[in-house]
């Protein structure tokens, strides 16, 4: 695993050892932020971090705040692991999904990047909280990665889904809030 573009391209990346994450094929993670651009200004979190690579790649992209969760002690070890190799410090969270959001209120995120255990099905209860505590910025995007089969709703209070790609086993879902 490695960093894909940017700033730190090429940069090896330490995973979990085992099966308890699934981490993000390059190609996937290439086609991720190729498609959504990240600027300077914006902020990212990556509420199911398992490694970190996500999020590291945003930061090798250009975005200005990172912020990091996973509920497993040993991944957070590796995305701290993982943020030294490149030089960079980022607040990592080593939280339930649910405390990390109450955590964040009313901290806007322009991306918010969600790739639970494919066995996950709290996604209402996720979209729910990112709207109590307003952790979307105007112009945000949430990107849910999941099992290809796997169906999630085409709307979530104010956002739609307006775009879905699937590579391999995977498939990407962006929500944004509904245009009127």
């Amino acid at each position: 695993m490695r960093i894909v573009s940017g700033k730190y391209k090429r940069t090896p990346l330490l995973s979990l050892e085992g099966d308890k994450t699934r981490p993000t094929k390059d190609m996937v993670k290439e086609a991720l932020f190729d498609s959504i651009q990240i600027m300077s200004s914006d902020s990212f979190l990556d509420l199911f971090s398992g490694s970190g690579a996500i999020g590291i790649e945003a930061i090798s992209r250009g975005a200005n705040k990172v912020i990091f969760n996973d509920s497993n002690k040993d991944a957070v070890k590796i995305i701290n692991s993982n943020l030294n190799k490149i030089h960079e410090e980022a607040r990592v969270f080593n939280l339930d999904y649910e405390e990390c959001l109450f955590k964040l209120n009313e901290t806007p995120f322009d991306y918010i990047f969600l790739d639970p255990p494919y066995a996950f099905e709290d996604y209402d209860k996720v979209f729910e909280l990112i709207d109590k505590y307003h952790l979307l910025s105007k112009k945000g995007i949430i990107i849910v990665e999941v099992n290809k089969n796997t169906v999630l709703n085409d709307t979530y209070n104010d956002l739609e889904l307006y775009k879905e790609k699937k590579y391999g086993i995977s498939k990407l879902l962006y929500y944004r809030k509904k245009v009127n």
